[in-house]
């Protein structure tokens, strides 16, 4: 499903909440401790931080 997708929602975080069936928590230095053993990613990465009407919704329509 491409929650970007301006047919979900206006706005991705709230296409998120709408959407989501499952949520995993995991705490910080978990996080850190995996991603130490996964290592850097081998393709091509894109990270977007998301703030409210910051236009990422936006930008994410562009890419497509």
């Amino acid at each position: 499903m491409h929650l970007w997708h301006a047919k979900y929602s206006s706005f991705m975080q709230s296409a998120q909440i709408d959407f989501c069936t499952r949520l995993i928590v995991v705490p910080l230095t978990t996080f850190h401790r995996l991603s130490e053993l996964i290592g850097d990613p081998q393709g091509e990465l894109v990270f977007l931080f998301h703030a409210t009407r910051c236009g990422s919704t936006l930008v994410n329509q562009v890419k497509q």
